[in-house]
């Protein structure tokens, strides 16, 4: 049986890892809360963009728009992951890594060179490890990611394709549902073509019920780069709101490990202890027979 000593040593090297682990459950919980109201508050504008967006590309089906054609000169996809900075957040990044590692040999096998984009530490460190080239890394998104970064990122991307130095834009990301809800999915952004059809024979939409002031043309021309934006904000805010209610989930579940792993050492302590005592009574009782 162990020592005593050993035993409280180890009961209190577990009771601190509690301390810290409830320090980051209830951190992560606020964080949460903040994250939740930002991705919640996201969601119904960049949901009715995509809708307009949706009603006028299937009545303009005749347009020419740059993001909406399909490139096949480059040959080249973007793939931006979404992982964060930080672990401890069960199996938020490694979801999302094995999904995009996946999507990397499939458009491998295709033929299609991939450019990956890696946001967050965690991805850095993987593509890193199994010595995969990255084109660009960021750092910088975190839990207090702005609009306004990730416009300047969505412009720079967007750039590109109108440019035909890409064919896609690819996003890897943890898409948000509730606080029980949370999955890694993969979302084709550009190009838009797609976007407005329902299916093999969607028909084009007739939008004579519809007063556009200015007019459809000129609003479909500002609405596609805006949808393009709005949605890969949406997947960041998605993405940050995920990782927060993981590590929360994580905190919560290695607190309640530690509180168990404290209860039987503290039942491992008392027989060890009941023994210990046993064994110092029987040498007393000995020494009183002996003196006898």
């Amino acid at each position: 049986m162990a020592n005593t000593r050993e035993i409280i040593k180890r009961r209190k090297s577990v009771a601190n890892i509690r301390k810290i682990t409830k320090t980051m459950e209830m951190i992560s919980t606020s964080k949460f809360r903040k994250a939740f109201v930002r991705s919640v508050g996201a969601r119904p504008y960049t949901e009715a963009v995509g809708e307009l967006m949706s009603t006028l590309a299937r009545g303009n089906q005749d347009s020419g728009h740059s993001l909406l054609r399909r490139n096949v000169e480059s040959g080249r996809t973007v793939l931006l992951v979404l992982t964060s900075n930080r672990g401890l957040c069960g199996g938020y990044n490694g979801n999302v890594i094995r999904l995009a590692s996946q999507l990397i040999r499939q458009l491998k096998r295709s033929g299609t060179h991939v450019d990956i984009y890696a946001s967050g530490k965690k991805s850095i460190q993987y593509f890193k490890f199994i010595k995969q080239p990255v084109t660009r890394i960021f750092t910088e998104f975190d839990d207090k990611t702005r609009y306004e970064q990730v416009e300047k990122l969505a412009d720079e991307l967007i750039e590109m394709y109108i440019a035909r130095k890409i064919d896609a834009l690819v996003v890897v990301y943890t898409k948000f549902v509730s606080a029980a809800r949370y999955y890694a999915e993969v979302l084709l952004l550009l190009p838009l073509g797609e976007w407005g059809r329902t299916g093999p024979a969607a028909k084009p939409i007739s939008l004579e019920n519809y007063i556009f002031s200015p007019s459809a043309a000129e609003i479909f021309e500002e609405l596609i780069p805006a949808t393009v934006r709005e949605s890969l904000y949406q997947c960041f805010v998605d993405s940050i709101v995920s990782e927060q209610v993981a590590r929360m989930n994580a905190m919560k579940a290695a607190s309640e490990n530690s509180e168990r792993m404290i209860q039987a050492l503290t039942s491992h302590y008392n027989r060890a202890r009941q023994s210990q005592i046993t064994g110092e009574l029987l040498d007393i009782m000995g020494g009183v027979e002996a003196l006898q």
